[in-house]
């Protein structure tokens, strides 16, 4: 019988998911200097063709709205600036990295099609606040903020197999059969990765705190609208204010993030249009599951 890793013993294993391509951290690395050029960082992007069609299909989605066709990664940049492009990068390099692994605990698509809505609704959500400036980040949490689930059906499938039986067939929900079964909870792995990525604590703490609000010491606004768009992803076509209004009384401390019910209607319904578009973008629709006996 499968037997739950620690969390230090998880983040030392050597997986696909333990570290970020090399790809990535060079881009980066140009992000943070000043002195390199939009060209210059255009140059690198462009050495892996894939990662230059997602970026480029991404930028010139609807989600965007540009009325001219971007061509090119430096013209991106440009028109985006870095924090935008950033953000559209780790996007970008989940999609690659995670976008075709197979298990048997959960459809990848639907998994992606979360976290994408979660992550649109969220940036939505943040731009009707009073801390828009932050909305291209809780677009990345959003994305990001079920990545420990991701490695825990990849290192450990036959426990993560029971939890998801437990949600099934149990008065569980996933933070406490995880809770129960591993002794800690997907959010927590999450956390960990994230920082051991070295990607900005904001969103190792929004993944840490979007079942547990409550709980969150920083970031707290943050994580609030990443929780609230989590909790209203569910939500499928047509939205009507009325569905929205029913959601929200299940959703404790909605109040508190400042958005009227039409404000938050308003959103459902706006992430609801984008979705699939931004799957496609980052190359996470379509997925094909292999159910043979012998891959997990």
């Amino acid at each position: 019988m499968q037997q739950a890793m620690t969390l230090e013993t998880l983040l030392q294993q050597d997986s696909e998911l333990s570290s970020l391509p090399e790809i990535f951290i060079r881009v980066s690395e140009l992000l943070d200097d000043e002195n390199s050029s939009s060209a210059q960082i255009g140059q690198v992007v462009e050495t892996d063709p894939s990662l230059t069609s997602r970026i480029l299909k991404m930028v010139n989605s609807a989600y965007y709205g540009f009325p001219h066709n971007v061509a090119s990664i430096s013209q991106a940049i440009s028109i985006l600036g870095r924090d935008r492009i950033r953000q559209i990068l780790i996007g970008a390099v989940l999609g690659g990295v995670f976008g075709n692994m197979k298990n048997k605990v959960f459809f990848m698509e639907d998994y992606w099609h979360h976290s994408v809505k979660t992550a649109i609704l969220a940036r939505l959500l943040c731009k009707q606040s009073s801390m828009s400036e932050q909305a291209e980040s809780l677009f990345t949490a959003g994305l990001l903020h079920e990545i420990g689930r991701l490695i825990m059906v990849q290192k450990m499938p036959e426990l993560s197999l029971q939890v998801q039986q437990a949600l099934d067939t149990e008065d569980e929900n996933i933070y406490q059969a995880e809770q129960r079964i591993f002794g800690y909870t997907h959010c927590e792995v999450g956390s960990a990765f994230i920082t051991h990525w070295g990607l900005p604590d904001i969103l190792a703490q929004v993944t840490k705190y979007h079942h547990t609000p409550e709980l969150a010491k920083e970031f707290v606004d943050e994580v609030k609208i990443v929780g609230l768009a989590k909790s209203l992803s569910f939500l499928v076509a047509p939205i009507q204010q009325i569905e929205v209004e029913f959601a929200l009384e299940d959703i404790k401390g909605w109040k508190t993030v400042g958005l009227s019910e039409e404000q938050i209607t308003d959103c459902c319904i706006e992430a609801d249009d984008q979705v699939f578009q931004v799957m496609e973008s980052l190359g996470m629709v379509q997925m094909k599951i292999d159910l043979d006996d012998d891959e997990i």
